[in-house]
């Protein structure tokens, strides 16, 4: 006859493991702010993550939850394509978990914007070309929109970088009916060469308090855009870690916070 441990020994194991993920997610502040060069008074940040959705997706999901963090996610529309997919295949399984997860995330209650269809240098295309991926997401994504006008973060920034040179792609952009997101800093988390260590919280930190340091959107990624499927693995597996760190010098909010003279939430 098995015998079960009483309840209380069920709740110890909970209550202690708790207490372990909270001492190992403490952080002294002040070494952070000393190693950093942080002013005293805090900063403001928002989150996004491109090339979305992926593999890692429903992870850091779990941890903005935890963190009570709302980010803003840039869906690349083939990853959300299920259609071009045959019926009983393996790819149409993951394709349906990643649009599973698309809609966890406006549940939750984070922003969703268009990275457009494809990940191209949108200034490279034909005006053609230009029109249909754009168009192309935008009726994949119309029912995930959380903001009026709805929101488009450019691949590469080419388009928005480069405006002057190639004024055609926010030009695009504004007759599809989009507003164009970019961001103050950016984690270089897609570059192997900052996989390594606290390197891409010390990309982060540095722009955040570096000189008189800045405000606004922060540009991470959850996936891969060579793969449909494939998350940023890194970033999932220290995001729980850097983020207490990123609070010793900002605060977390929410896109509208920078944007609500632009955007409207639907």
């Amino acid at each position: 006859m098995k015998t079960h441990p009483p309840l209380f020994l069920h709740i110890l194991v909970i209550v202690i493991s708790l207490f372990v993920t909270n001492q190992a997610l403490a952080v002294d502040c002040n070494a952070v702010r000393a190693k950093y060069h942080c002013p005293a008074q805090k900063h403001q940040l928002s989150l996004s993550f491109d090339d979305s959705v992926g593999s890692v997706t429903p992870k850091i999901l779990d941890i903005l939850k935890r963190e009570k963090i709302k980010a803003t996610f840039l869906v690349l529309g083939n990853k959300i394509d299920c259609k071009k997919y045959k019926a009983g295949t393996k790819s149409l399984a993951l394709c349906n978990q990643r649009f599973n997860t698309l809609k966890r995330i406006k549940r939750e209650g984070h922003d969703i914007g268009s990275h457009s269809y494809e990940h191209y240098h949108h200034s490279k295309l034909n005006p053609a070309q230009l029109r249909n991926t754009i168009m192309r997401s935008k009726a994949l994504l119309k029912p995930f929109f959380t903001t009026t006008p709805p929101i488009f973060r450019l691949p590469y920034g080419d388009g928005w970088f480069n405006q002057k040179k190639a004024p055609q792609v926010m030009q695009a952009l504004k007759k599809a009916g989009f507003e164009h997101l970019g961001w103050e800093m950016t984690a270089y988390d897609w570059n192997e060469k900052y996989q390594h260590g606290d390197q891409i919280l010390d990309n982060v930190m540095n722009q955040l308090c570096g000189g008189k340091g800045r405000n606004g959107v922060v540009l991470f990624h959850d996936g891969v855009f060579e793969n449909e499927h494939e998350g940023r693995v890194f970033t999932a597996n220290h995001l729980a870690r850097w983020i207490p760190q990123i609070r010793c010098a900002a605060d977390f909010k929410p896109l509208l916070f920078f944007k609500k003279r632009q955007l409207k939430k639907r």
